[in-house]
């Protein structure tokens, strides 16, 4: 006739939450998580973005989530094509200079990078060279720097768990063979 009764969300007031567990439970997580506090079935856990890279990361970081630092590509070939195609053009300029001059380049600054096309700006009367020379040598700067901060510095993105991968390189020694053996997790 008595039936112990459970507790349940219905037994509790509509002004009360129920209380809260005291263990949290640990589910199984996904390809490379190794636990996760809740479950979150495989089609969820793979349907956020791949890479967040305007997170405010004074906050906490999302669950499934792992901060990464990456190489600025953008800066890096920016910064390699302008400095590169500038640079080029001033390479260029000095060998027909070279050339042309029976003994004397007048272009012979022109082979130094960036400071190079201001140099030479120094050496002509020319008003319409000078512009060119300006903007070669401005080229040159803005692809150098480019180029230096992007490969001196690097930006945190956040890149989601089961994409993060590791590889190692291993030198590896046996009999008579040496070599190198490389390994990851993909």
């Amino acid at each position: 006739m008595f039936a112990p009764t459970s507790a349940s969300a219905q037994d509790y007031d509509d002004d009360q939450p129920p209380p809260p567990p005291t263990i949290q439970p640990v589910y199984t997580a996904p390809l490379s998580q190794t636990t996760q506090t809740t479950y979150v079935p495989q089609s969820v856990a793979m349907s956020g973005p791949e890479e967040i890279t305007d997170f405010d990361f004074e906050r906490p970081i999302p669950l499934g989530y792992t901060m990464v630092h990456r190489k600025r590509k953008g800066l890096l070939i920016g910064g390699g094509v302008s400095f590169g195609v500038s640079y080029g053009i001033s390479v260029l300029s000095a060998a027909i200079g070279e050339d042309v001059s029976s003994g004397s380049n007048e272009a012979a600054s022109m082979w130094i990078p960036v400071a190079g096309p201001f140099l030479q700006m120094t050496q002509t009367d020319s008003a319409t060279l000078r512009v060119f020379l300006f903007g070669l040598g401005a080229a040159q700067t803005a692809g150098a720097i480019m180029l230096y901060y992007g490969l001196t510095t690097k930006k945190r993105v956040l890149v989601r768990n089961d994409i993060v991968g590791s590889m190692t390189i291993t030198p590896t020694v046996s009999d008579g063979t040496t070599g190198m053996m490389l390994s990851g997790r993909f």
